[in-house]
């Protein structure tokens, strides 16, 4: 038995290293890939999860890292594939947070705002049941995505809601919604304290993907103070992005939001927000000025092993860039620092 332990610890701490930036471990389920430690190295904080959680899967990680590593924030992703004989095979991606000088989430308003009865029993949908509410704004555009959005309610059930509320929050969510549930999706967004009033405040925006200040509020939501917001938040925006339903934004007016999450806040959003930046045309000019400020998250995550993960932030820098250096850190931190001496 101590001989196939042994065998298993070496065979956990196998190093595929991209120095400097990911690390990748071939872990028990399948490669660990590690993005933006600083002190920590990739080895060294495999063998800390697994001493604080040795039971717990690594795409489950990120609460550890904060609460037991003292981590300013972390997420972790788990891509599930098939294989010819017909095991599963887990590919994580796990994304740490050291500086907590970037991380900072958005305080909530103070007041309470007099919400129409929809919104109420809404509200009431996502206190009682938070999973049947996220999987049915999830499910709304992947049904349009594929040309059934009356089949929504259905598409939930198979993310997990439960088969005897979806149909009801359903016929809630899907309703004509006018110029001043935009309107006052904002208000409540800036001034409302209740989590739940902000949450399906994020979904109604959903319903707006032609008005700039949408695009504002929603990444707003990203960094609410709430997981449960910036969850909803994070569906809507890639919903927008997935079915096409976008216009070109003037990003301008969330500067700060965006350079809280070019430093590392709500690290789960970071690819939703590169790819709503792509899909809305940012300006160049004004993106290469994000990226000149806060390019080390980025760049980690353009280096990335697991091309899936990647991709947000590739397109994101070939885009601004008009250059291709692929997973070469080096290169794009060249190309960083020169149009750093060009401004």
């Amino acid at each position: 038995m101590k001989n196939v332990r042994l065998l298993a610890v070496l065979t956990l701490c196998t190093i595929l290293a991209l120095p400097g930036v990911a690390q990748v471990l071939e872990g028990p389920r399948g490669p660990v890939e590690f993005v933006g430690l600083e002190k920590w190295t990739a080895s060294e904080l495999f063998e800390a999860i697994k001493e604080q959680e040795p039971d717990k899967p690594f795409h489950a990680c990120a609460a550890t890292l904060k609460s037991n590593l003292e981590f300013a924030d972390a997420a972790a992703f788990g891509f599930m594939k098939q294989l010819e004989d017909g095991s599963m095979y887990m590919y994580t991606v796990v994304v740490g947070i050291e500086d907590d000088s970037g991380v900072q989430y958005r305080s909530p308003g103070e007041e309470t705002i007099v919400l129409p009865q929809t919104w109420q029993e809404l509200q009431t949908a996502f206190d009682e049941d938070f999973g049947t509410f996220a999987s049915l704004v999830q499910a709304r555009y992947q049904a349009i995505e594929a040309g059934e959005p009356d089949k929504a309610a259905m598409l939930a059930e198979y993310f997990g809601a439960n088969s005897e509320t979806a149909d009801a929050v359903w016929k809630l969510m899907d309703r004509e919604y006018e110029d001043s549930d935009q309107s006052l999706a904002l208000e409540v967004l800036a001034k409302d304290a209740s989590r739940s009033a902000r949450a399906v405040a994020t979904m109604v925006l959903g319903y707006f993907p032609d008005n700039e200040s949408t695009w504002h509020a929603l990444a707003n939501s990203l960094v609410d103070s709430e997981a449960a917001v910036r969850d909803v938040a994070g569906k809507v925006l890639e919903g927008l992005v997935r079915t096409g339903k976008t216009t070109q934004v003037n990003w301008s007016a969330a500067r700060e939001t965006l350079l809280a999450l070019f430093s590392g806040t709500n690290p789960w959003a970071f690819n939703d927000i590169l790819e709503s930046l792509v899909a809305t045309e940012v300006d160049t000019e004004f993106a290469l000025k994000l990226i000149q400020e806060k390019p080390e998250l980025l760049i980690a995550h353009a280096a990335v092993e697991h091309e899936r993960f990647r991709k947000p932030a590739h397109d994101f820098l070939t885009s601004v860039s008009g250059e291709d250096f692929g997973k070469d850190v080096d290169a794009w931190m060249k190309w960083v620092n020169s149009r750093n001496s060009d401004s």
